[in-house]
C-alpha cells in the first residue's frame, strides 16, 4: 500500500462519492479497505491541488496588435452566397480581447451551455455583461416584432389581426463564454422555420435590444453583424426550396394552402417573394451593395410573376396584391440607385393586379399609386439625364433636353400637388396607419428627389463635396479634385440644352430639398411604446426607434443642396456681392439682405441638422455608414458650432 497522502487527494474513488465517504486517495483507499468495496478511480474535471497566492496562474493578454486584428477582422460584410466568411473564431482568443473574457470562467468546462437568455423584463437582464443579441422565441413573436419594427416603413404583410398590438417585448441572448465566437442558428433558443421569418429576423437582429448599454461596442456589432448574415444566408437556401417546391404555380389564387403559414392570411407560396423582398433591403441597408439588392428584386419580381401575381382581378386577397406591389416599390427602387431600367414598368398592359387597400379611413387616395409614379419620376429622370455628360455623335450634347425636362418637370409638379392631400389619420398609432403615413411621406420625398435631381446639375454643375461615392453624386479624391473626368458641356451649351436658367434650377432645388426634409422628419418611429398616449421614451432606454433606411439616398441629395447653397451664400456674403443670391431671398431688399442672407443660412441649417437626425437614428445599419460619416464631415466643415 502507498504511503498516505496528507494533502487534499486530486479525486476521490467511485464508491466514495457514491457513499459520500471522505476518500484518502489510497489505491485501494481506507474507507473501501475497511467496508471490502472494490475501489476505482475515474479521472474528474473538478478538485486538484490547490495553489498558492504566488502559483496562481494568470491568462496571458494578447498583444495589442492580435487583438486589434480579431476584432477588427470581421468588419467586411461577406457575400451572401460565401458562407465561408462565417468561420467560427477560437474562444480563447475572442475571450481574451472582447468582452466575453469576463463571462463563464467559473463554470463547469463538462457542461455544453450554449448561450445564456432570458424573457423579457427579469432582473436578470441587468445582470447580463457584454455583447447580447435581440432574439424571438416563436413565429407569432417575430410576427409582433415585424408589425412594430418592418411594416410601418414596408407594408409587406396584411392588417394584423387586431388593431392593437401588444408590447415588442424581445427576450435577450447572450452567447455562453465557450461559444463567444461561434455563429450558429442551433445556439440560439429558436431557429425560424420559414424564409420569410429568416429574412425578418436578419434585420431584427441588427435592432439592439432595450437597455442594451454596449450596444456600439465592436464586439457587440460584430454580434449582430454575424448573426444577421447567418439569417440571411439561411432565408435565401430556404426561399430558393421553397421555389423550387411550388414550381407548380399557384393551386388557389383566392385561397389559402395548407400547412405552416407565416400570417393566417398569407398563403405560404408567397413566403419567398416576401424573402426575397426583405433580403434585397437587407442587401441595401446592412450590407451597402446595390448590384446584390438590384437581384434580389429582380428575383423577387420574376418569382411573383411565375405565380401570376401582376395578372390578378378585384378577386385579389390583399397578401397577393401587397406582395406584388412591394416587390415592384422595391424593384424600382433598385433601378433608381442603380441608374437601370427595371424589368417591368408599371405602366405594362399585362399588369392588371389591383392597388393593396390600408384598413383605415382616410380622405386621401392610397399612397400606393403615388409612391409608385413618384419611383418611376425618378428613373425618367435618370434616363433623361444621361446623356447631358456624354457627348452624341456628332459631338454635341443631346438637344431634346429641353422638351423632356420641361414634360417631366410639369408631371413632378403634378405628383407634388397630390402628396399635399394627405390626410392625418386619427390613430397614428395603429400599424395601418403609420404604414399609409410612412408610404405618404416616402412618396412626398421621392417626388420631391425626382424634381432635384432633374435640377441639380443645372444648379450646381455636380461639384462634389462628398469624399465617398453615395447615390448618383460624385465624389473627391484625396487630392481634392473630382474622382473622374466627365465630359461637361460649355456654359453655352448648358444655356441651349436647358430650359432652366441656373437661378431657376436653385431656388427649385431649394424648395424641394426643404420639403424633402420635413418629409423625412415626420416618418413614423418604427417602435411605437405602449400603443397608447404617454410620450416616448429617449431611444437609449427603449432602444431602436428609427426606420428603416432604404430611401436614404433622397437625404444625401437634399443635403448636397443645401450645404452647396450654404457655399453660395457666404460666398456672396463675404465678397459682399449679395445680389447674385437675390433669387434665394425670396424679394429682398438692399437694406435687409445681410439679414435676408443669414435668414436663409439657418433655414438651411437647420434642414440639413434634421437630416443629420434622421440619418443617424438609423446608424445600426452598417449600409448607410459611409453616408452619415460625409454629413457629418460636411455639417462639421460649414457649422462647427
Amino acid at each position: 500500500m502507498n504511503d498516505r497522502i496528507n494533502r487534499p487527494v486530486k479525486a476521490a474513488c467511485l464508491a466514495c462519492r457514491t457513499s459520500k465517504t471522505r476518500c484518502d486517495g489510497q489505491n485501494p483507499c481506507r474507507p473501501c479497505t475497511l467496508r471490502d468495496r472494490i475501489c476505482t478511480y475515474r479521472p474528474s474535471r473538478r478538485g486538484g491541488p490547490r495553489r498558492g497566492h504566488r502559483q496562481a496562474v494568470e491568462p496571458t493578454p494578447l498583444p495589442p496588435s492580435q487583438a486589434a486584428a480579431i476584432i477588427d477582422a470581421p468588419q467586411s460584410t461577406p457575400s451572401l452566397t460565401d458562407e465561408s466568411t462565417l468561420t467560427p473564431v477560437d474562444s480563447n482568443l475572442w475571450g481574451s480581447a472582447t468582452p466575453f473574457s469576463s463571462l463563464g470562467r467559473n463554470h463547469d468546462s463538462g457542461r455544453a451551455l450554449k448561450g445564456v437568455w432570458s424573457p423579457p423584463h427579469t432582473e436578470s437582464q441587468g445582470d447580463l455583461q457584454g455583447p447580447v443579441l435581440r432574439v424571438y422565441t416563436s413565429e407569432e413573436e417575430i410576427q409582433n416584432a415585424y408589425y412594430h419594427f418592418v411594416h410601418p416603413c414596408l407594408p409587406l404583410l396584411p392588417p394584423p389581426r387586431t388593431s392593437s398590438l401588444p408590447q415588442e417585448n424581445p427576450h435577450i441572448f447572450q452567447p455562453s463564454h465557450g461559444l463567444a465566437g461561434t455563429v450558429e442558428l442551433s445556439c440560439l433558443p429558436y431557429q425560424p422555420t420559414s424564409s420569410l421569418s429568416l429574412a425578418l429576423s436578419a434585420i431584427l437582429v441588427l435592432i439592439p435590444p432595450p437597455h442594451d448599454r454596449n450596444q456600439s461596442e465592436p464586439c457587440s456589432v460584430w454580434l449582430r453583424r454575424s448573426y444577421a448574415q447567418l439569417f440571411a444566408q439561411a432565408a435565401l437556401r430556404t426561399a430558393e426550396k421553397e421555389i423550387e417546391d411550388f414550381a407548380g404555380g399557384w393551386p388557389s389564387p383566392a385561397g389559402l394552402v395548407e400547412g405552416r403559414t407565416f400570417h393566417p392570411q398569407l398563403p405560404t407560396q408567397l413566403h419567398p417573394i416576401l424573402a426575397l423582398i426583405v433580403l434585397s433591403v437587407y442587401d441595401l441597408c446592412q450590407c451597402g451593395n446595390k448590384s446584390r439588392m438590384r437581384m434580389r428584386a429582380n428575383q423577387a419580381i420574376t418569382t411573383a410573376m411565375d405565380y401570376s401575381l401582376h395578372q390578378l382581378d378585384e378577386n385579389a386577397i390583399e397578401a397577393q396584391r401587397r406582395a406584388w406591389w412591394t416587390a415592384v416599390i422595391v424593384m424600382y427602387h433598385s433601378s433608381a440607385i442603380n441608374d437601370s431600367s427595371p424589368i417591368i414598368n408599371i405602366c405594362d398592359p399585362r399588369i392588371t393586379t389591383p392597388y393593396p387597400r390600408f384598413d383605415i379611413h382616410c380622405k386621401a387616395s392610397e399612397p400606393w399609386s403615388l409612391l409608385l409614379k413618384a419611383q418611376d419620376a425618378i428613373v425618367s429622370v435618370c434616363d433623361v439625364m444621361r446623356p447631358v455628360t456624354v457627348k452624341n455623335q456628332n459631338g454635341s450634347p443631346a438637344l431634346d433636353l429641353r422638351e423632356q425636362a420641361c414634360r417631366l418637370d410639369r408631371h413632378i409638379l403634378s405628383l407634388a400637388a397630390d402628396c399635399d392631400l394627405e390626410s392625418e389619420a386619427a390613430e397614428t398609432d395603429r400599424a395601418e396607419n403609420l404604414a399609409a403615413l410612412s408610404l405618404w411621406k416616402t412618396a412626398c420625398a421621392m417626388t420631391h428627389t425626382a424634381r432635384v435631381k432633374l435640377h441639380r446639375y443645372r444648379a450646381f454643375s455636380d461639384i462634389p463635396i462628398f469624399l465617398e461615392k453615395h447615390c448618383d453624386l460624385d465624389f473627391l479624391k484625396l487630392d481634392g479634385f473630382p474622382s473622374q473626368t466627365a465630359s461637361l458641356p460649355a456654359q453655352s451649351d448648358l444655356d441651349s440644352i436647358f430650359p432652366f436658367t441656373q437661378n431657376e434650377s436653385s431656388v427649385i432645388c431649394l424648395k424641394s430639398s426643404l420639403a424633402i426634409s420635413r418629409a423625412l422628419a415626420g416618418l413614423p418611429l418604427s417602435v411605437y411604446l405602449p400603443l397608447r398616449t404617454e410620450p416616448r421614451i429617449s431611444s437609449d432606454t427603449t432602444g431602436y426607434t428609427g426606420s428603416l433606411p432604404f430611401f436614404k439616398c433622397a437625404a444625401m441629395q437634399a443635403s448636397y443642396v443645401l450645404y452647396m447653397l450654404v457655399h453660395r451664400v457666404r460666398a456672396a456674403l463675404s465678397s459682399k456681392r449679395l445680389s447674385v443670391c437675390y433669387p434665394l431671398l425670396n424679394h429682398p431688399e438692399p437694406v435687409t439682405e445681410v439679414q435676408d442672407a443669414n435668414r436663409l443660412i439657418e433655414e438651411l441649417r437647420n434642414g440639413a441638422h434634421s437630416m443629420n437626425v434622421c440619418m443617424k437614428r438609423d446608424l445600426i445599419f452598417e449600409g448607410i455608414s459611409g453616408m452619415i460619416r460625409d454629413l457629418d464631415a460636411a455639417y462639421s466643415s460649414l457649422f462647427p458650432n
